[in-house]
């Protein structure tokens, strides 16, 4: 199927919109001209803004930082979420309120003042709901972490007489997991007893120093109470090297749980870092409670500010704007013009050096697909992206003609050595029927390739014979693409003579089939060695396949029979029935 010049239209409705967005533009930026310099003499004919306005925003602002004070207070996620509602609803009106003044006459200086204001206050209640959150999470954090001391606290007595006396308390699973530890059955001696006694004990004064530190007033305290902890813990683990082996995995599970409550593990909160957090956000609330106040205070002096400018900014206004309007106009057909041009330039550009030369590129690429001789001229192999993708149509064309060639000749020369091998060939599939068969078998059997094809191996064969070579067939299979020693077997000439001939198999792999090919050699054997090999036979009528190995095999282990190749595969995918036949 040929492609729809699709692309052609793309660019043209694309670039063509592109032009009339630009010149709408350009309309749309007139218009907005002259409705600025409309608004504005309205603003200039106006009245000052009334007094009342300019005490409502600076009631506002006081309003927010009482608010701020009690957000400050919040103890729990409810009273946080009430005074954020009233802050919002205060920080939405003095935002209307402020925005109503932008469109009054305000100097720039005083405007920026007054956002500047808004912009501080609205930052120091941002930081102070952020630290009021993380002080709600880390209260949170806290409870969480005394619950499992606690739960430590309750275990440890009762673990410690449990590991005394053998037997597993009700609540250690509560602490640890002990779906893969065993409990031990009791202390060995009074030393190891003596151990699980200092353990516990220095588990305990642990425990009760991160306690004790969940309420720590002040940063001294808290360093005081870590370093308790942290020379109990030290302790507990020396003591737990002390006792029994069979008690120290579930001891250092239990230690575990204490060292990551006291010292947090892969990035969770411990004890001590919850109450240092505590404390230094007590520290810096104070601080963020001044900013709020100190932008309050700047807001009142900014609206104080705006009533007294509001006249000089009148004149500012005005004579700004007589003096930008040329400037827009200006700036408007700049615009349109430089946006038309553009496009211009934009769709010529790629209507001859991409379009043209994609459609050349694509007729070529169809062309090697429908096998004719690919041709682009030489203005298409400018070093750039297209010339690049040209160069490699051409050069994939070449290459897939050579192969082309090469397979035919390869073709030619595989079915010329399969049809000119002097012993009888055979291909099977895993099914053992026969797929393809050489000349050479031809004679063996008295049939044609035509007849034997399809056929199970076991149908043209004697039933003796039959039976001798199912075992080489089954060893060829378990070692695809290892040679295995030949058999002798007699076959049944079309004559009615038996034929003595020598049967050899070997299995070669092949991804693309359900299963492995079987390559069957048959050599006729001159009268001589058929009355040796008859005679062997009969002195041994199972012999084992490893008694006719090689013996110069023994002398070079790593020398290996290299597989016969099966030559469909070497052919673009031939089937084995056409190989006799190929051209």
């Amino acid at each position: 199927m040929r492609p729809h010049p699709r692309i052609a239209t793309r660019l043209l409705l694309g670039y063509g919109a592109l032009a009339l967005i630009v010149l709408a533009l350009a309309w749309a930026l007139l218009v907005a001209q002259r409705w600025y310099e409309a608004d504005r003499r309205a603003l200039v004919e106006a009245a000052l803004p009334r007094f009342s306005d300019m005490l409502a925003v600076s009631r506002l602002g006081d309003a927010l930082a009482e608010t701020a004070g009690a957000l400050a207070a919040a103890a729990d996620a409810e009273d946080r979420g009430a005074a954020l509602a009233t802050m919002a609803e205060a920080r939405r009106d003095l935002t209307e309120r402020i925005r109503a003044l932008d469109g009054s006459r305000l100097e720039v200086e005083t405007r920026a003042r007054l956002h500047a204001a808004l912009a501080d206050m609205t930052e120091a209640l941002d930081t102070l709901d952020a630290l009021v959150e993380r002080r709600l999470a880390l209260h949170r954090s806290a409870a969480a972490l005394n619950t499992r001391l606690g739960v430590l606290g309750d275990v440890l007595p009762d673990l410690e007489r449990a590991l005394l006396r053998g037997r597993a308390p009700e609540q250690l699973d509560a602490v640890i997991d002990m779906s893969e530890l065993e409990f031990p059955p009791g202390p060995s001696g009074t030393a190891a007893a003596n151990a699980i006694r200092s353990w516990a004990r220095n588990a305990q004064v642990a425990v009760g120093m991160m306690l004790a530190a969940s309420g720590a007033g002040e940063t001294a305290d808290l360093e005081y109470l870590g370093l308790r902890a942290e020379e109990s813990l030290r302790r507990a683990a020396a003591a737990i090297r002390g006792t029994d082996r069979a008690a120290q995995p579930v001891m250092e599970a239990v230690h575990a749980e204490l060292v990551a409550i006291a010292e947090g593990v892969d990035g969770a909160d411990s004890v001590f870092r919850v109450r240092r957090l505590r404390l230094t956000m007590d520290q810096n609330t104070p601080a963020v409670l001044a900013r709020g106040r100190q932008a309050s205070d700047r807001l009142t002096a900014a609206v104080a500010q705006i009533i007294a400018d509001l006249e000089q900014a009148q004149a500012v206004r005005g004579a700004t704007l007589e003096r930008t309007t040329l400037l827009w106009q200006a700036g408007v057909g700049t615009l349109a013009g430089a946006g038309a041009l553009v496009a211009v330039a934009a769709m010529l550009f790629l209507w001859l050096a991409v379009l043209r030369r994609a459609r050349r590129l694509t007729r070529a690429v169809q062309a090697a697909r429908d096998d004719a001789a690919v041709s682009l001229p030489e203005r298409d192999l400018w070093p750039d992206e297209l010339g690049v993708l040209a160069r490699a149509v051409g050069a994939l064309d070449a290459e897939r003609r050579r192969l082309t060639v090469a397979r035919r000749e390869q073709a030619s020369r595989l079915a010329g050595v399969f049809a000119g091998v002097p012993e009888g060939l055979l291909l099977l599939d895993a099914d053992r029927r026969i797929e393809d068969a050489n000349p050479a078998a031809e004679r063996l059997f008295g049939r044609t390739a035509a007849d034997l094809l399809g056929r199970p191996l076991r149908t043209v064969l004697p039933e003796e014979a039959g039976d001798a070579v199912a075992a080489p067939l089954a060893a060829a299979l378990d070692q695809p693409g290892a040679a295995r020693p030949p058999v002798s077997v007699t076959l049944r000439a079309a004559d009615g003579s038996d034929v003595r001939v020598l049967f050899g198999a070997v299995a070669i792999p092949d991804e693309a089939a359900p299963g492995p090919w079987l390559c069957v050699t048959l050599r006729p054997l001159a009268p001589a060695e058929s009355g040796a090999a008859a005679a062997t036979a009969a002195a041994d009528p199972d012999p084992d396949p490893d008694s006719d190995r090689d013996p110069d095999s023994d002398r070079d282990p790593d020398r290996k029979q290299t597989p016969a190749r099966d030559p469909a595969r070497a052919t673009d995918q031939t089937p084995p029935g056409d190989l006799s036949h190929a051209s």
